[in-house]
């Protein structure tokens, strides 16, 4: 539910759009490039394969800015009343006596890892929360007495600061560290759990 309230002052507060743009911008540039290069090339030579790498740096780019200018501007924030969510001058906050779990889960992707922050709730969630509702999950509880709908957010880059601030805000009998997922579990759809929208 958006709130009027806003974090308090010493609130680690973590820019994730800003964090998303500074690991993508790079990418976008990189493939970017490679892909006007490619076509200046096969304007010039007529190479099939030039032609082929140059499509292929254009639509990652692609989905590498569109990754950007999805996460832009939104911010985290984490407190002693719980877990903010901000975006657009709107904020909703998670109390961390609504949940009744909290941790990072992380599996290996290739020679990567990757962490994602589980916020596991005692009681119902509203799927419809427009500043929630991409973060639902539906997944098997890790333990008995959590739910199966949480909410899950994706920190493979910038783990250790969330790392930090969940175990200097989430109270004790709520952490339950980092614990490791199959890899199969990154895969659950964005939409898993959440209810149908009215067009």
């Amino acid at each position: 539910m958006i709130s009027d309230r806003r974090p308090d002052p010493d609130a680690t507060v973590v820019r994730y759009g800003l964090r998303w743009l500074l690991w993508t911008l790079p990418l976008v540039v990189l493939l970017g490039g490679v892909g006007v290069l490619g076509l200046l090339v096969l304007i010039d030579q007529g190479f099939h394969v030039v032609a082929l790498v140059c499509l292929l740096g254009l639509v990652w780019s692609g989905f590498a800015l569109r990754t950007v200018l999805r996460w832009r501007g939104l911010v985290t924030a984490l407190d002693a009343n719980g877990f903010w969510v901000l975006r657009h001058g709107k904020a909703v906050l998670i109390p961390w006596d609504s949940l009744a779990g909290v941790g990072l889960h992380w599996t290996r992707v290739g020679r990567r890892l990757v962490h994602t922050v589980e916020l596991c709730p005692r009681g119902d969630i509203d799927r419809d929360d427009p500043l929630l509702r991409e973060f639902v999950r539906d997944t098997a509880p890790l333990r008995e007495g959590l739910p199966r709908l949480r909410y899950r957010l994706d920190v493979r880059h910038f783990f250790s600061v969330y790392d930090r601030a969940l175990r200097r805000w989430a109270p004790p009998e709520l952490w339950f560290g980092r614990v490791e997922q199959p890899g199969s579990y990154l895969r659950q759809p964005a939409a898993a759990g959440l209810t149908r929208q009215e067009p």
